[in-house]
This record gives structure tokens, C-alpha cells and sequence, in this order.
């Protein structure tokens, strides 16, 4: 019976003596730490929870695994991975984890095991217990009670509203070429009579007439003087013989008139010399003469007498065409 307690107490001494050389070990080589950055948040905030363990080199330490929740109220939300640093001999382990809750309470997290293996020796250490208090918002009791808003209406984006801007571009576009046509081409009112108008030279004569009034080149307004005598030229032409003059340059103008002025060479001689020198003053800043200026008039009135249109007329008394008239000159 003694041999048998004497055998027990060795026994008990061995077993004592792993066991402090464990905790030892596990005490003195191995530090973990278990923290969140802060201990209180509002419902459906987030916080980050860190794991760090301190070990040797040869040691193998096993962090806490978690998959979608800590505890059931506590949700993980991103598991970032582990960050190794050396410090001294040992290393430095960090893992972090972000996480959430959307119920408010207490919320107690026992200590988290992390088991570690350092030569023969195998155990598990564990941090401190942790605890995150989840508040709600509080009720704003102050303020007074309104309505709920309506639904706030987005806005129009281009991709919603792009083929109504392609369309109404494309009317106005074609209205615009239907109104440019019609004003250009159509000689006739669309609807209804159109009162007659005056003949060309009749407009002509007269804006030479308050062109020479106004003196222009005598007030030393010499450019817009032979820019206006150019002007009521080229819409004479246009209006008695249909051409586009003012949309032509001097050259093209008497290129287009000789076809129908080939025995009225004069007044061709006449045209061609007014607009030279009104090109010249226009673009090669040419001061003229003052005899020159009224030159220029002068042939631009001869040019309308002895190109204008007038309608024939017949003697009523003898059935012949009065001497006061001329044929239509072509």
C-alpha cells in the first residue's frame, strides 16, 4: 500500500511539472491580443476587430476562423488577410476583420482559441472575453411631425431622351429647308394674290437716288458708300435677270450677264468698272477720288436706264405702240 502512494505521488509530481512547463511556455513565448477599435457603435455601423499574436519563429499558431457571423448578432462583413512583421526574434501576426450588427444589446464574446504547436509542445491559448454595446438612433422627439415626402423624380438622362432630340431636330430641319426652298424658288404666293410689285430699275433708281442723298463718301464713309452702290446693283440684277448676284463675286457676275447682254457690250464696260473700283475700296483699301465716286454712280445709273424692262404699250386711237414706250428689252 506504501509502494502504491508512492508510486501516485510521482505520478502527480510528473504531471505537474508538464503542466507548469506548458503554461510556461505558452506564457512566456506566445502573446495574443484581442481588441476592437472601439467597444460601443450605432446599429449597422461597422468596426474592425483585430487579432495579434506575437511568436517565435518556429512556432505554428492557428488563428479563430470565422465565416459569416462572430456571434449570432454579430456579423463579419470583410476578413482582410494576415499582416506578418518581424519584431526582434519573434513575429508579429495581425488579422483583421470587419464587422457589423443590426441588432442593438449587449453582446458577449467568449475568449477566442488560438491553438498553437512549438516543437513537441501542442496546446491552445486564449485571448480575454470581448463585449460590443450596440445602440439604436435615438427618436428626435423635438422636431415637429411632418408628412412623408413624396418620390423624388430622377432626372432625364440623354440616353432616355436622345431619339426625342434627334427627332425634333430633324423637324425643325426640315421645316427650316421646306421655308428656305419655298422663300428662294417659289415665285407665286402660296395662298391667295400676290400684289404686284415694282420694276426692278424702279427700286434701283430710287436707293441710288437716297444713296446720293445720304453722302456717304463725302463724310469720309468711303468703304460703306461702294459697299451700298454694289449692294443695289447686284439686286437689281438678281431681280431682272434671275441670278444669284448676290451670292456672286464680280467676276461671275458679268460671266453670267454676257449671255444675255452680248449687243450691250457698253453697259457690261460700264458694270465691269464699278465693281473694280468697289473691290479695290472693299478689300484693297483704295481711297478714290472724289470725281471717281461720282463716276461710279453715274455708271451704275446708266447701267439700270439702259438695261431696264419696260413693257410695250398699245395705242388705244390707232392699234400701234405709243412712241412714249419701249419694247421689252431682253
Amino acid at each position: 500500500m506504501t509502494g502504491l502512494f508512492k508510486k501516485g505521488y510521482k505520478l502527480l509530481v510528473l504531471f505537474a511539472l508538464i503542466l507548469f512547463q506548458s503554461c510556461f511556455v505558452s506564457a512566456q513565448t506566445l502573446k495574443i491580443n484581442a481588441r476592437f477599435d472601439s467597444t460601443s457603435i450605432l446599429i449597422g455601423d461597422q468596426v474592425k476587430l483585430h487579432l495579434e499574436v506575437d511568436q517565435p519563429k518556429n512556432a505554428k499558431v492557428k488563428f479563430p476562423v470565422f465565416t459569416d457571423t462572430i456571434t449570432g448578432k454579430i456579423k463579419v462583413v470583410k476578413t482582410f488577410p494576415a499582416d506578418t512583421s518581424k519584431n526582434g526574434d519573434n513575429l508579429h501576426i495581425r488579422k483583421d476583420f470587419l464587422i457589423t450588427s443590426f441588432d442593438s444589446g449587449y453582446n458577449y464574446i467568449a475568449p477566442l482559441a488560438f491553438p498553437f504547436e512549438i516543437g513537441q509542445i501542442k496546446d491552445t491559448i486564449r485571448s480575454t472575453s470581448l463585449f460590443l454595446l450596440v445602440f439604436t438612433m435615438p427618436n428626435d422627439t423635438a422636431k415637429d411631425i411632418r408628412d412623408i415626402k413624396p418620390p423624388y423624380k430622377a432626372p432625364f438622362t440623354i440616353a432616355e431622351i436622345w431619339l426625342f432630340i434627334v427627332i425634333g431636330a430633324g423637324v425643325l430641319l426640315l421645316a427650316f429647308a421646306i421655308w428656305y426652298f419655298v422663300k428662294k424658288y417659289r415665285k407665286e404666293p402660296i395662298f391667295g394674290y400676290k400684289k404686284p410689285t415694282e420694276p426692278p430699275h424702279v427700286i434701283a433708281l430710287r436707293d441710288l437716288d437716297n444713296l446720293r442723298g445720304e453722302k456717304l463718301w463725302q463724310q469720309n464713309k468711303v468703304k460703306q458708300y461702294y459697299t451700298r452702290l454694289s449692294e443695289i446693283i447686284r439686286v437689281y440684277i438678281e431681280q431682272r435677270y434671275e441670278i444669284n448676284a448676290l451670292e456672286m463675286i464680280s467676276d461671275e457676275i458679268i460671266d453670267a450677264l454676257k449671255n444675255q447682254m452680248i449687243d450691250d457690250i457698253n453697259s457690261i464696260d460700264l458694270l465691269r468698272s464699278m465693281f473694280a473700283t468697289a473691290d479695290l475700296v472693299k478689300f484693297a483699301k483704295l481711297q478714290p477720288l472724289p470725281n471717281e465716286n461720282e463716276i461710279c454712280l453715274l455708271n451704275a445709273y446708266q447701267f439700270v436706264n439702259n438695261t431696264k424692262q419696260v413693257l410695250s404699250v398699245m395705242d388705244p386711237d390707232n392699234n400701234k405702240e405709243s412712241d412714249e414706250v419701249m419694247k421689252v428689252k431682253s
